[in-house]
């Protein structure tokens, strides 16, 4: 991998992933009894916003510092089906830029990888959403979990 211009991208592993377990919901079901693709964004979409902001102190606020989607790309890899157990969404930040991050994420049970999500967050002021930098205990806590996740075989 190369050096993006706006920040740092790594072929190393990352030091740590950030897990998040979810527990699937019959609701979460779509007529077919698989799991519709807008409730996997949606637990892409939890997983991601516990590791960017995991006190939550941004979650409901309407000023000051936040973030924002950008951009989201999922992959689809097999259907989900219903299952007791939860399932985990692992998520590592695979570019750190001035004002913004590329994060990725992959959910997998049992060895069985059943999607794959990058986005890019952009870190803004509300209720402007203006872009602005990334500040030092943000970077800080992102570089724990910068770098790439071992891939997991679709099987």
């Amino acid at each position: 991998m190369h050096a993006h211009p706006l920040g740092t991208t790594s072929a190393r592993p990352a030091p740590e992933i950030h897990l998040h377990r979810h527990r699937l919901r019959v609701t979460d079901l779509d007529h077919l009894g698989h799991v519709g693709n807008a409730r996997l964004l949606d637990y892409f979409q939890e997983a991601q916003f516990a590791l960017l902001d995991p006190r939550r102190e941004h979650l409901f606020q309407t000023r000051g510092p936040a973030f924002l989607i950008a951009k989201h790309n999922v992959s689809f890899v097999r259907r989900l089906t219903f299952r007791d157990n939860p399932v985990e969404v692992e998520t590592v930040v695979s570019r750190i830029g001035t004002c913004d991050i590329v994060v990725s994420s992959r959910l997998h049970d049992r060895g069985f990888v059943y999607s794959r999500c990058r986005t890019i967050w952009v870190a803004c002021t509300l209720p402007e959403g203006t872009a602005r930098r990334l500040d030092e205990e943000e970077r800080a806590r992102l570089t724990r979990f910068s770098g790439t996740v071992d891939e997991i075989p679709a099987h």
